[in-house]
């Protein structure tokens, strides 16, 4: 059984996945540390687990009529190795299931990892796009290393869903009065030129500094 560190396990979203009914599950570990994240809980990779992967298969052969896939979130889901065999378990065991992935694409070799193996090659992606390389330090609390990674992470996939080989959003998340809605112009156009269109999600419960104030 492939080993994957769950914190959450949703049996149906229809918010996961444009136009798709879905299972989600939530990893625990993420790299960055986003001003507005509301579930800071799942940045620590040692968190808390609840689920484990059996449930999650037992889940998906439940519900194989009743679902269109699978999406693995977080947290950072590229972080764990143990990601490209629970995609191939989830496929073996509902073979028409499709797979989501949400990344912020701190990982751009895992990524092109997975897309370039049929066996782990999500169907679609969610990469989250956090602002322009020199805004993430300071909205994400990441290093000038770690920015270049994520627009390294763009430019692969933006690349392959043109090629046509996945599905891809592309989108950020900001608050009003930010520097990430001052440069929005910018971030949508350089998205743009590569070929992808940005989705703009707006962080709720956050005060003036987009600090997560909610319970």
């Amino acid at each position: 059984m492939p080993e994957l560190p769950i914190a959450g396990l949703i049996p149906f979203s229809a918010t996961d996945w444009p136009g798709q009914l879905t299972a989600t599950v939530f990893t625990t570990g993420c790299p960055w540390a986003c001003v507005y994240c509301h579930n800071p809980a799942l940045q620590d990779p040692r968190g808390q687990t609840t689920s484990t992967m059996a449930e999650v298969l037992e889940l998906a052969a439940a519900r194989r009529r009743l679902l269109d896939g699978v999406v693995f979130s977080g947290g950072e889901p590229t972080m764990h190795r143990g990601l490209p065999d629970a995609i191939r378990a989830v496929r073996a065991t509902e073979p028409t299931f499709g797979i989501g992935l949400h990344t912020c694409g701190y990982l751009p070799e895992r990524l092109r990892s997975l897309v370039e193996d049929p066996s782990t090659c999500p169907d679609w992606i969610g990469l989250d796009v956090k602002g322009l390389p020199d805004d993430l330090p300071e909205v994400v609390r990441c290093t000038p290393v770690g920015a270049r990674r994520s627009w390294q992470s763009l430019d692969y996939l933006a690349g392959t869903a043109n090629a046509g080989k996945i599905d891809l959003q592309v989108r950020t998340t900001l608050w009003h009065g930010s520097i990430l809605e001052e440069h929005l112009p910018e971030l949508t156009r350089r998205v743009e030129e590569r070929g992808q269109e940005l989705v703009v999600q707006w962080a709720h419960d956050v005060d003036t500094e987009g600090t997560y104030v909610g319970s």
